[in-house]
């Protein structure tokens, strides 16, 4: 499928909305998806390292665009491919192969490899019960994110030493980020003083056990995403009240379940593909 995505993806570069785009891509959407780009181009400089920007492409980091205003779970996959394939081959400097391949590298079907993941998880849930605590009650974060210690995402507010960039949901596909954004200093700033200040503490324990990001999924669910690229992540979903998803169903963020393991009662483990 990736392999697909990439020979399509330059038309979103190229070209205005015709019959071959997917039924999610009007004009609209076309628009607001080449003004994030000029967008990416300003913000990372041009390098010819190989990987360089890899980092920025891990769950909810700086180019791992979430459409939040699309509902099909079918075109929030596909998008994630889509969106790997547009700035994965803009910014990794990888040939198409190279690049079709990279995702899989999230991948674990042996049973080794998933109980080594699952020990990782238990011992993050074990040494980090307060602060996990802390952002499940705490009603003004929704998505905490971690590149560096001091590089850092609190709900749509990118954090790094030289300020702050908040995005706001485009206006069609509700791209996050997006072109729409405002730059502050965190002297400027004291409600984002705040949230990073009250999650210092967890952001240390994800650096710890190299955690993604997080995410709430409702009041009172967490998605604990430990790694991953395009529409392939690995992780557990804790204080889950429902019934235990099956491979083929969907997570919040519309990734399809690959592999999932009970783990607890209202906790299990999974891959998504």
């Amino acid at each position: 499928m990736m392999r697909t995505v990439l020979l399509f993806c330059t038309l979103i570069i190229t070209t205005s909305v015709n019959a071959s785009m997917p039924s999610y891509f009007n004009e609209d959407i076309n628009n607001e998806y080449k003004e994030l780009l000029r967008h990416a181009d300003n913000m990372l400089p041009k390098t010819d390292k190989q990987l360089a920007y890899l980092p920025s492409f891990f769950p909810f980091s700086l180019l791992d665009i979430r459409p939040t205003k699309l509902v099909n779970n079918d075109d929030l996959q596909a998008f994630a491919n889509f969106n790997f394939g547009v700035l994965g081959s803009r910014f990794l400097n990888f040939n198409q192969k190279q690049l079709s391949n990279l995702p899989s590298i999230s991948i674990c079907k042996k049973s080794k490899c998933k109980q080594q993941r699952i020990e990782l998880i238990k011992q993050f849930l074990a040494g980090s019960k307060s602060e996990i605590q802390m952002l499940r009650q705490n009603k003004n974060l929704y998505i905490v994110q971690q590149t560096e210690l001091h590089v850092f995402r609190i709900n749509n507010t990118f954090y790094s030493p030289a300020g702050l960039i908040t995005y706001y949901p485009s206006k069609q596909a509700g791209f996050v980020p997006s072109g729409d954004f405002k730059l502050s200093k965190l002297d400027e700033a004291p409600n984002m003083l705040t949230l990073s200040e009250a999650t210092y503490a967890l952001r240390e324990q994800m650096a710890k056990y190299n955690v993604a990001a997080i995410t709430k999924v409702n009041k009172e669910s967490l998605n604990i995403i430990f790694g991953g690229i395009a529409d392939n992540h690995w992780g557990i979903v804790i204080n889950h009240n429902s019934t235990i998803p099956t491979s083929g169903d969907y997570s919040h963020i519309g990734l399809k379940y690959d592999v999932v393991q009970k783990v607890s009662d209202n906790s299990f483990y999974y891959q998504t593909n």
